[in-house]
């Protein structure tokens, strides 16, 4: 799941992409990792090679979930200076990347399921420029209806095609 808390001015739209889920599993694993860790912390047990990897597989676990989707994403789009600007906070670095507000064609709503769903902005030279790094969940359009207004156009519904490799 994802909060999108939206923020809006008379000449700006700031979007924030925030995945707590991921950031909640993260939480669970950490607990999980300081209870196994904490009796050989406090000197009570000694550490057994069992006991190391499931720290190991614990802890890699986290940090992949952290890095493929982690990433605070942020939407800002702005009519006074005439652009939209996307960035992505995350554990290798950030991301950022602005277009001019001319250029955006539609707003592209990549359905997966019946909640899930990718935000993309489609620009007049064919390039697809997604809102955030991951897919969103939501169980209403106010947040798609919010950015389609900001942007001046109609959202499109694709219905994307599972394919299980």
């Amino acid at each position: 799941m994802t909060w999108q808390l939206a923020h809006r001015s008379p000449d700006q739209l700031t979007v924030r992409f925030i995945p707590w889920l991921t950031w909640s599993f993260a939480a669970v694993v950490m607990y999980g990792v300081g209870t196994i860790a904490q009796p050989f912390l406090t000197g009570v047990q000694s550490m057994t090679t069992g006991e190391v990897v499931a720290i190991a597989l614990l802890a890699g676990l986290m940090l992949f979930t952290l890095i493929t989707g982690g990433q605070l994403g942020v939407c800002r789009i702005d009519h006074r200076s005439g652009k939209i600007t996307v960035t992505s906070y995350g554990l290798l670095g950030r991301a950022r990347q602005e277009r001019p507000l001319a250029d955006v064609k539609g707003l592209e709503v990549r359905v997966l399921r019946r909640a899930q769903y990718r935000l993309l902005v489609a620009l007049r030279s064919g390039e697809r420029l997604p809102l955030a790094p991951f897919y969103l969940v939501s169980f209403n359009d106010r947040g798609i209806r919010r950015i389609a207004e900001a942007l001046g156009v109609e959202p499109e519904m694709i219905q994307e095609q599972r394919t299980f490799r």
